[in-house]
């Protein structure tokens, strides 16, 4: 139903480099959505107490060639370590509890609000929170993955420091 397109560009992801691959240009972050022709990969995910825990379907899955997640150079995401996939909300699924436990955060243009664990401190997620612009996405931070080996995920880095 939903294939993986590139939207617009956004304060919280340009990329700056070329997929040397197909020298396709990823100014743009790949978002991913529940059905595609390519295979797809459930994900267990929660911060470090355990009080937010949410399950993630990403299309193609993390370790397809396909796929890879952004590394941005912003002052939040640099000191956070963000490292992270946009997806499309439908495939989120909250953990009871879940959404009771974040915190939220707004700092610069006020564009895009951060989630964290009120109770740890994890960086969860991102989302833009202007009508109209990267609606219906959420940014999230593989970090919070299950079982993933952030080393072996392919990388592309972005400049939303210069935003």
């Amino acid at each position: 139903m939903y294939p993986i397109y590139f939207l617009p560009l956004h304060p919280f992801s340009i990329a700056i480099n070329l997929d040397p691959r197909s020298q396709q240009d990823v100014r743009y972050p790949m978002v991913h959505a529940m059905a595609t022709t390519k295979p797809s990969q459930r994900y267990q995910a929660s911060c470090h107490c355990q009080l937010i825990r949410y399950t993630v379907t990403l299309s193609p899955p993390l370790h397809d060639p396909d796929s890879w997640v952004v590394e941005c150079n912003c002052s939040i995401c640099a000191r956070n370590g963000y490292l992270n996939v946009y997806v499309q909300n439908e495939c989120i699924h909250m953990g009871v509890g879940g959404a009771n436990g974040e915190q939220k955060y707004r700092f610069g243009k006020q564009r895009v609000q951060h989630y964290f664990c009120s109770r740890c401190g994890s960086s969860l997620m991102a989302e833009s929170i202007e009508p109209g612009f990267y609606e219906g996405v959420k940014a999230l931070n593989v970090r919070m993955f299950q079982g993933v080996d952030v080393r072996a995920l392919q990388r592309r880095e972005v400049d939303g420091r210069s935003l």
